[in-house]
Formats: structure tokens, C-alpha cells, sequence
């Protein structure tokens, strides 16, 4: 998302079709960064080209040729929409651990492999409570 301008990236509200055309296309620029730095990144540029394709075929950057995506982009998926939601943004606080969980289980299959989804939810429910008391350990270390 580096090639995308700060305006849009940090947008505090609904992006119009042409801003939506924009973020869309860090797919694309990411996988040709990728592709131009040098071999060895091939599966890394797949990974950043097909993380936004679904599960189901939809999703973007448009194919010209329907095909699953690769494994990995499959599980990356998962934990990027799960980053997604945790994560503050300009335009909504970050969503409560069980709220981002009961999302993926409800794309499964449609929009993530539902294989990758159930392996993720049992490993986030056992890391994410020890995360978070170690970040409330954290701040009472500082105060």
C-alpha cells in the first residue's frame, strides 16, 4: 500500500468508486514491487497479487482465468482480515477479538478456505488472551 496517497489510505470516511479503484490496485503494485527486487520473491508478489481474491473466485484483482489461489495466499488472507479488524482505523475502532472471529467463521467457505479459518480461530484463541495480558502487564510495568 506504499504507492497509495496518505489522502485515501487515511480517508475518515466511505472511499468513492475511483478511490476504491485505487486501494485496489495495491494488489497489482505490490506484487510488481516484489517481482522487481529480485528472484526469490515470486511466491511472496502471488501472496501480495491474490490476497484479496476469495475463496469462491470473487474478490479482486480480476483474473483472466479462474483458478484457486496458492495455499499460502489463502492462509494470508485469513490473517490479514483478522489484522484488519483488530486494528484501529480512521473510519471505526478496532472490533473485540470474539466479534473478528465470529466474521471469519461466517466467510468461511464463501470468502476464505474454510480449512485455514478453522485453523487460525484455534490458534488465535489460544495466543490472543495471552496477548493481551501481556500488553496489560506492559502498561502497568510503565505506569
Amino acid at each position: 500500500k506504499t504507492k497509495i496517497p496518505l489522502t485515501i489510505l487515511n480517508k475518515d470516511g466511505k472511499l468513492n468508486d475511483d478511490e476504491w479503484t485505487v486501494i485496489q490496485g495495491h494488489t497489482v503494485e505490490g506484487a510488481r514491487m516484489l517481482l522487481n527486487s529480485g528472484p526469490g520473491l515470486e511466491l511472496a508478489a502471488t501472496v501480495a497479487y491474490e490476497h484479496h481474491r476469495r475463496f469462491d473466485g470473487g474478490g479482486y484483482p480480476d483474473v483472466t482465468y479462474p483458478r484457486q489461489t496458492h495455499e499460502v495466499s489463502r492462509l494470508i488472507q485469513v490473517c490479514d482480515v483478522y489484522d484488519a479488524l483488530r486494528t484501529r482505523r480512521p473510519f471505526r475502532s478496532p472490533w473485540p477479538a470474539p466479534r473478528a472471529i465470529h466474521f471469519l467463521q461466517e466467510r468461511a467457505g464463501t470468502h476464505m478456505d474454510p480449512q485455514y479459518v478453522t485453523s487460525f480461530i484455534t490458534l488465535i484463541k489460544e495466543w490472543e488472551p495471552r496477548h493481551v495480558a501481556l500488553a496489560e502487564e506492559e502498561d502497568e510495568a510503565a505506569a
